[in-house]
């Protein structure tokens, strides 16, 4: 008595099977952020990346540097050699606490930006007089920035 499937069997689970995994990763997807306090997802592009001069930096741009500031101007923490893309940072509690920060995310040849977010439980959200734009996204745990080269006005 040996179990043999028939083709259509094995097509239609592996089907089900693929749908279902889908489902989960659309479903839980957006939510891993705000449900995973203590990392701080920062995406790097550059204004000029598809021109002929960006060339000269290697694959994953010039090497962007992220430093946090505290109240004090203190640097709290401070990543160098950022790729373009998304860089993950972790937030370490017994370094934040639970008050305003600096964020400045700089690169050679490229104007610097700074961003006030504050501290909630290893969360860095916006400050409240922050304003969006086209150059800065900034959501919980989630900056992206368009860096401008320093010729730019």
């Amino acid at each position: 008595m040996s179990m043999i499937f028939k083709g259509k069997h094995i097509v239609f689970f592996l089907f089900l099977l693929t749908a279902a995994i889908g489902a989960m990763f659309i479903y839980l997807g957006p939510k891993a952020i705000q449900s995973n306090p203590g990392v701080l997802h920062l995406g790097i592009r550059y204004s000029d990346e598809f021109t002929v001069d960006f060339t000269r930096f290697p694959k994953g741009g010039p090497g962007a540097v992220l430093e946090i500031y505290d109240l004090s101007g203190q640097i709290v923490q401070q990543h160098r050699d950022l790729s373009m893309g998304r860089n993950l940072i972790p937030i370490h509690s017994e370094k934040y606490k639970d008050h305003l920060y600096t964020i400045k995310i700089s690169a050679p040849s490229y104007k610097s930006v700074r961003i006030q977010a504050q501290n909630i439980h290893r969360t860095l959200i916006p400050a409240e007089d922050f304003v969006e734009s086209e150059q800065i996204l900034f959501e919980p745990n989630l900056i992206g920035v368009r860096l401008k080269p320093l010729t730019d006005n």
